[in-house]
C-alpha cells in the first residue's frame, strides 16, 4: 500500500508497523542533502543491517550478530560470525546472513542456531526476500544475481557483464521489477521479471559518476535509494511507474564515517518515514525521508 509513481504528488496510507504511519505525500521529499543523526556507535562489521519488524533491528558487532531495539537495550543472537555482508530477515523468523569467504548465505534461527540456506556461491553479498516467498542474492564475486524459490534451487537472472560487482539487490512486485546495482560501475540497473518468472535483459536505471554502489532500497512511492560505500554518501533515484528514472539522482545526505546500506525503519520504536543507515566503522545513522519504506518481509 502507497505505492505510487514517483513522478507523481500522491497521498496515501502506508498500512505499515512504525512509531510514524499515516497519510504521506510522495512530492514531501525535499531535494536535501539532509544533515544525518547519528543513532548508535560500536557495531563494527556491520555492512548491512535488518528490522525484523518485531521491535529489532540486527547489526554486527565483530563476530557477534546483535539484535538492538529502540531503547537500545541488545540480545547477542550468535557469535563467532565470519565476515559477513547482507543480512535479511525470512518470514518464518529465521535471518539469512551472507559470508562471502565461505560462499553460502547462513540461516539463524530464533535460537541463533546456524544451518545452510545456500552454499556454493562465489562471494554472496545482497539478499532480498520478497513478500511471496522467493530470495533475490547477488554475487559480487561471481558476476551474477539470483533467484531461489521454493525448490531451493538456484536460478540465474543476469550474469556475466551486466552483473559485474552486483551488490544491492531488491524487488518491486507491483511493478515486476528487479532492481540492483554494480558496485564498481556506480550503476543502477533493471530487469523485468515476467508472470512465470523469466527475466528480461538489463536495463540502466541511473549513474552515479564517482561512486561505488552498494545497498539499495525501495520507498513506498516507487523510489530507490542508492549507497555510495566509497564516499559515504545516499542517493535518491526517481522513478516513474515503468522504473524509468524521472530525473538525476539526488544527494540526500552525506555521512562522517564510512556507510554502506539503509533500510526504512520497521516494528515498535523505529521510525519508517526514516531511513537507518549503517557501515562497517560501527555508526548507524538515521535520515528522515518523509516517505515510508516499501513493505518488505517481516518476521510474522
Amino acid at each position: 500500500p502507497g505505492t505510487s509513481s514517483g513522478s507523481e504528488s500522491t497521498t496515501a496510507e502506508t498500512g505499515e508497523t512504525g512509531t510514524t504511519g499515516g497519510a504521506f505525500d510522495c512530492d514531501a521529499v525535499s531535494a536535501g542533502p539532509f544533515a544525518p543523526t547519528l543513532l548508535l556507535s560500536g557495531f563494527q562489521g556491520s555492512e548491512d543491517l535488518a528490522f525484523d519488524g518485531q521491535g529489532g533491528l540486527v547489526l554486527k558487532r565483530g563476530g557477534e550478530i546483535v539484535i538492538v531495539r529502540a531503547d537500545q537495550s541488545e540480545t547477542v543472537l550468535a557469535q563467532g560470525l565470519a565476515q559477513a555482508y547482507g543480512t535479511r530477515y525470512l518470514a518464518d523468523g529465521r535471518l539469512l546472513v551472507a559470508l562471502p569467504g565461505a560462499g553460502d548465505v547462513i540461516a539463524y534461527d530464533a535460537q541463533g542456531q546456524p544451518g545452510v540456506f545456500v552454499a556454493g556461491l562465489t562471494s554472496p553479498n545482497g539478499i532480498y526476500p520478497d513478500l511471496a516467498g522467493d530470495v533475490w542474492i547477488t554475487e559480487f564475486g561471481g558476476s551474477r544475481v539470483l533467484r531461489l524459490g521454493a525448490d531451493m534451487v538456484p536460478k540465474t537472472i543476469v550474469t556475466g557483464a551486466d552483473a559485474s560487482s552486483a551488490n544491492g539487490v531488491v524487488y518491486d512486485p507491483q511493478r515486476q521489477l528487479l532492481f540492483y546495482t554494480k558496485y564498481l560501475a556506480g550503476q543502477v540497473q533493471r530487469v523485468a521479471i515476467d508472470d512465470l518468472g523469466e527475466p528480461g535483459a538489463p536495463e540502466l536505471v541511473a549513474a552515479v559518476g564517482g561512486a561505488a554502489l552498494d545497498g539499495l532500497t525501495l520507498d513506498a512511492c516507487g523510489n530507490v535509494y542508492a549507497m555510495d560505500q566509497k564516499n559515504s554518501r545516499l542517493y535518491r533515484v526517481r522513478l516513474d511507474g515503468a522504473g524509468a528514472a524521472v530525473a538525476e539522482p539526488v544527494l540526500l545526505a552525506e555521512f562522517p564515517s564510512n556507510v554502506a546500506n539503509a533500510q526504512f525503519g520497521g516494528g515498535d520504536g523505529f521510525d519508517d518515514h526514516t531511513l537507518y543507515v549503517a557501515g562497517n566503522p560501527g555508526d548507524v545513522y538515521t535520515v528522515a525521508v518523509a516517505v515510508p519504506g516499501a513493505a518488505i518481509a517481516t518476521v510474522l
